[in-house]
């Protein structure tokens, strides 16, 4: 079963009457929870996004019994939904795991500050002038997508590496709760659990840093999120980046985004250096 959304979310703001929209390229689905129940397991779906304005926005999906759409739900909190997506569960076809063979690099804060360095030479040399520059614009990203990289692969090595950080994780992330496995795929494969931990982890959008922050909170008792020196920004940058890769650097609304000078990129790499220096120190610091 695949998730499909469709359309675009306008929903009102209870203080002062404005709609704001929401494209569904903005939403990263997640199962977040699920139980057994008479007619075998039920999957709970959500994709959540932390607007501006508006707060915590959530749509969730239940998928019982399995392959069927029970029920879905929007909430908005106080604000009214004037329309919503098209979203729900449709059967796709099963896709080749491009994942399968990748494994993470021995050092991955390593390789996080070589990017971050070779960024900083390309910006100085090659950055235009303008806010809305794009070889600005690409370095941007690409700061983002290494902290994504930095996030993703510390935690699938300590994982890796550490017996009781991954039972941890098995015992209290309820994604991994409701895989089953039986005594006789385990007698097959020993390494069967550990696999399965692995894909799950890379499985993982490593930019929505609230779930990043409960896998490092269970895994390796580190809450990221309370490392950030300035979240509200941080949060920003993330946005602004979903806006440089799905719009080409235009607002919802196409207009052009015009933040991007050589200060604010630099200042950006040096905020999310400065969150991944403080991770390190917490990860080295752990006893294992």
């Amino acid at each position: 079963m695949e998730i499909y959304c469709r359309g675009v979310a306008r929903i009102r703001h209870a203080a002062t009457g404005e709609i704001f929209e929401i494209e569904n390229d903005e939403l990263d689905w997640d199962a977040v929870g699920g139980h057994e129940r008479s007619m075998g397991s039920e999957i709970h779906y959500e994709a959540e996004i932390d607007h501006p304005e508006l707060g915590d926005l959530t749509w969730g999906l239940w998928e019982y019994p399995i392959g069927i759409e029970n029920h879905n739900i929007t909430y908005v909190g106080e604000h009214e939904v004037v329309e919503d997506f098209d979203y729900g569960l449709e059967h796709g076809e099963p896709e080749f795991d491009d994942w399968l063979d990748y494994e993470a690099p021995t050092n991955p804060y390593l390789v996080f500050m070589n990017s971050y360095h070779h960024t900083g030479d390309l910006l100085a040399d090659h950055g235009g002038v303008r806010g809305d520059h794009l070889v600005n614009r690409m370095i941007f990203s690409q700061q983002i997508t290494a902290l994504e990289a930095y996030l993703g692969d510390t935690l699938l090595n300590e994982v890796m590496r550490d017996k009781v950080a991954m039972q941890r994780l098995i015992d209290q992330d309820e994604d991994l709760g409701k895989v089953k496995l039986t005594l006789s795929d385990v007698s097959k494969d020993p390494d069967l659990v550990m696999r399965k931990v692995r894909t799950h982890l890379r499985g993982v959008m490593y930019h929505n840093l609230k779930k990043v922050d409960v896998l490092y909170n269970i895994a390796l008792g580190i809450r990221i999120l309370d490392l950030v020196a300035d979240r509200a920004n941080l949060f920003k940058a993330i946005l602004l980046r979903h806006d440089c890769v799905h719009r080409n650097g235009f607002d919802k609304e196409g207009n052009p985004i015009d933040v991007f000078t050589k200060a604010f990129v630099q200042d950006t790499a040096d905020m999310i250096r400065a969150f991944v220096q403080c991770i390190q120190q917490a990860v080295e610091l752990r006893v294992v």
